[in-house]
This record gives C-alpha cells, structure tokens and sequence, in this order.
C-alpha cells in the first residue's frame, strides 16, 4: 500500500446531545491538546463515561457523509473501521494496515488507531486518530485526513458498479435505463432487466433524491412501447387487451412526478405487469403510497427501491373477476401473472444505511386493508423467496448487516 499522504486540516463538525447544551464542550480539561502531526486537528469527544459527566458528541471531518463517536468506551460509526497502531505518534503512521479492521475499537489511553472510511462502494479513505488523554467523560483527540484508495467490491457480481439500487444482473435477461434531461442535467429515471421468455420485467429498480422525489406535474397516460428493448421483445397494448387484468404499473406513476418526462417513461409497456383491479388500485397502492411518503419526507439522502413479481412463481389456474390465466401462470396474450409481488428499499441517511422489503400475494384484499406493515420482511428473506440479489454494490459489510435483519421502529409508517 502507498505511503500516507497528508490533506490540509479539516474542520469539525460536533452535535451536541444530551442534558445541557454544548457550551463549553470544547474546553480543554488538561488545557492542551499537543499535536504530533503537522496539520492535525485537536478536539474533545464526549460520550465516554455520561454517568460522571452528560455529554455527548460526534467527530464528521468535512466531506465526510457520516461521523464516528464514542460508544460503550469504544470507537464506532456508520461506514467506518478501526484498527489500533503501535506509533505513538501520528507522524510515525505511514501505512494504513490491510488486515485487522474492525466495527469498533476499545479506546485506550495515549493509543493511536487508523480508521477507514468508506463513502462509497469503490473506495476508502483513511483517518488517523490519537488519544492524548481520556477524562471523565471527554476523550481528548489528535486526528488528520489522509489518502484515500480504491475499494474493490468483490459482492457486486455483474450489478452495475456504484448504482446501489441494482440487483446482480442476469446475463439472460436483457438490462434497461432509462434516463431523463432535468434542471439540464441527465438524470436515470429507473432501469429494468427484461425476461424476454416471461414477457414481464425482472425487476425494476429506481430512486428518490432531492430531485427526482419532487411532486411538479401529473399522470400523463403516454402508453408507449420501450424504445430501449429490441422489436422483437417490445409488449404493447394488443399484449394487455381484454384479459381480465389491470395494466399494472411496477414502476408507480406517481413515484416518478418531478418532470414530464420522467413520468411518461412510467407508461412504457415493459414496465407493466397484469395485475387484479383490487389488487392493483388497493392494497398495492397503499403499500407504494408508503414507500413514496418515505421517498418525499426529507428524511434520506437517497431512498434506494427495487419492485417486482415472482417470475419463478406464477398465479396458475387463476379465475376471477373476468380475470384468467392457464395451467402456467400466463395470461391469454402469453404475459407472466406473478403469484406475489415484492419490494426491496433501501435508505440511506448521514449516519448509515437501513434497509426493510414487502413480499405480497396477488390476490384481491377487501376493505378494511392490513397495515402495510404486516407484510415486511428482511432483504435476505427476501432473496431467498425471489433468487434475486438486492443491493449488491453496497460494500459487503454494510450489505451483510442492513439485509440480515429490520428494525419497523427505523421507519416512520402512515
């Protein structure tokens, strides 16, 4: 590994939590803080021991997407590592370790440690940090920017690198973009990868951010086929008529409303799935209602969603509401009718990343519906039921950690 190189100092960003304000909180206990590294910053982190002294206090470096801070005596923080050092000072750290890191670090007077950062799936940087002293409950600390590296992925497995909302690809389908010109920036709409022998999309996968959650315009009903597909894979309207089911959006209408054009991608044929009416203007709609309120609530940074139907499973010998399909799961124009529908959602704040997904039943749901919440379950339970694999371009230990379990307590329901 390359030898450190050393930014200029950095600001510090501290939030104080707690039973008083934070006045103060960057008075210097022993009264100095010496450095031992030239444009290293010094400062004061609270946390340690609340009992003996309330105060709580985060270190985020500027550019910095999230903060590391102190817990149970120990080192920690959304998206970083930590490894002790042997050098007792900060200028004696010339090499970042390749091996040894861990979620946290026990914090250790007059120690030094690396942390690595990781911002996105392709890099780290690396932060160097020494503690000049610990007391009470404030850790006095020496820390200081440094170099960043590339960050091999080794889980993403044919996803498109860095698009957090893209499955793993399969090479036997066919992979879609669609993209738009918002603000006079070009922007992805939503993508899909195409199973040209269901006739039905795989997945469809999309995000909510600052621009593309704006509510600007209406439905625009411009049914279309999907001029990315080759001819001979495009469904259109003939595929849909007279069988009984809705042409179901995967892709909601209203998830995409920031621009014109974004909306009237929504109405491509290929990203339709025969849905029953009750089904589809019902307990479906409450459950993107959800995600769409999340998607516009400011609360994420980005809010990653995948959606689709179990291609594997299909809703065989159905017969209802004028509605059919035969001994297979297709409909009368030859198109796949999931069994179930899922979706896979990712959010992604300053301080990390939580993930939840819903896996439901295509059937009609009489009023009054479940509460949306009745049907969550984990990312990896959800790879299971579907063979598909979410999120894969996350760097491997966040991935592991937000798709094992869910929290419903993370996410606000209406």
């Amino acid at each position: 590994m390359k030898l450190f190189k050393i930014l200029p100092a950095l600001m510090l960003y501290v939030v104080a939590v707690t039973f008083q304000s934070c006045k103060g909180s960057n008075a210097l206990p022993n009264g100095y803080i010496g450095t031992t590294q030239e444009g290293s910053t010094t400062m004061v982190l609270k946390g340690y021991d609340p009992t003996l002294s309330p105060g709580f206090s985060v270190c985020q470096p500027t550019g910095f997407g999230s903060a590391f801070y102190i817990r149970d005596k120990r080192f920690t923080g959304s998206a970083y590592e930590f490894v002790p050092a042997t050098a007792a000072k900060l200028s004696e750290m010339t090499e970042a370790p390749e091996s040894g890191w861990e979620s946290d670090a026990a914090i250790t007077d007059k120690t030094t440690y690396w942390l690595r950062y990781t911002p996105s799936s392709t890099s780290y940087t690396y932060v160097k940090v020494r503690v000049a002293y610990i007391e009470g409950n404030d850790v006095g600390i020496e820390y200081i920017v440094g170099d960043s590296s590339n960050r091999p992925n080794e889980n993403t497995g044919g996803g498109v690198q860095g698009r957090f909302e893209i499955p793993h690809l399969n090479p036997d389908n066919v992979f879609v973009s669609h993209e738009v010109t918002f603000n006079n920036t070009v922007k992805v709409n939503y993508s899909l990868e195409w199973n040209n022998i269901m006739h039905h999309a795989q997945w469809v996968a999309f995000t909510f951010d600052s621009w593309t959650s704006l509510d600007n315009v209406g439905r625009t009903e411009a049914w279309a086929v999907d001029p990315l597909l080759p001819d001979d894979m495009q469904t259109n309207e003939a595929d849909h008529r007279s069988d009984g089911f809705d042409k179901g959006h995967l892709v909601a209408s209203e998830d995409r409303v920031y621009s014109t054009e974004a909306n009237e991608q929504t109405f491509y044929y290929s990203n339709m799935s025969p849905q029953l009416n009750n089904f589809n203007g019902g307990f479906w709609a409450s459950l993107e209602r959800q995600v769409q309120t999340w998607g516009r609530s400011g609360i994420y940074q980005t809010l990653y969603v995948v959606k689709g139907g179990t291609l594997d499973e299909l809703n065989a010998n159905f017969q209802g509401d004028g509605a059919s399909t035969d001994d297979k799961g297709f409909t009368k124009h030859g198109l796949a009718c999931p069994k179930y529908y899922f979706m896979a959602i990712l959010g992604e704040k300053i301080d990390g990343y939580k993930a939840i997904a819903f896996f439901v039943e295509h059937k009609a749901y009489a009023r009054p519906y479940p509460k949306v919440d009745t049907y969550t379950i984990s990312i990896r339970d959800l790879e299971k039921k579907t063979k598909l694999d979410f999120f894969c371009n996350l760097p491997n230990d966040i991935e592991t950690t937000v798709e094992s379990t869910y929290n419903l307590n993370d996410w606000e329901w209406n």
